[in-house]
């Protein structure tokens, strides 16, 4: 009689058989008559395209497992040093961009200070110059108290 122990140890070894006999047969993508998608390891009806996929079997040894452990290792190495470019550049572009905002801030400050020293303030349009109105002073006090608080209180 058989014992467990065999019938196991068959079992597992023709599973093993018919994975490895599995995964050398082509796998077909194809699209039914509905658009689906499907993978089949049978050809799909005839009349209708098809993509072959064949299935990568590994066959690496132990040299070539420690060389692409070594890749690896490098391409780790390339990425820190890609990731610390860009932080380096982020911190750049952030000392740029507060650089710009003290400028607008003391742009805006100035205007606000212009606006309400002066009674009456000239402006320049079209290489012509005139008085602002009441109307139009009042209006650019309020979008320079705006850019006061946009610029400055960040």
């Amino acid at each position: 009689m058989i014992s467990k122990r065999s019938l196991i140890i068959t079992a597992l070894l023709a599973l093993a058989v018919s994975f490895s006999a599995v995964a050398d047969k082509p796998i077909y993508k194809w699209k039914d008559s509905q658009g689906n998608i499907k993978y089949t390891q049978s050809k799909p009806p005839r009349g209708t395209d098809y993509e072959t996929i064949y299935q990568r079997t590994s066959t690496a040894t132990k040299a070539q497992s420690e060389n692409s452990q070594a890749d690896s290792a490098e391409a780790n190495d390339s990425l820190d040093d890609v990731i610390a470019k860009q932080n380096k550049q982020k911190d750049v572009v952030a000392q740029k961009n507060a650089e710009i905002a003290r400028k607008n801030c003391t742009i805006a400050k100035n205007n606000l200070e212009v606006l309400q020293s002066r009674t009456r303030v000239q402006v320049e349009e079209n290489g012509q110059r005139r008085m602002l109105t009441d109307q139009e002073r009042a209006d650019k006090l309020e979008k320079a108290k705006a850019n006061v608080d946009k610029f400055c209180n960040q």
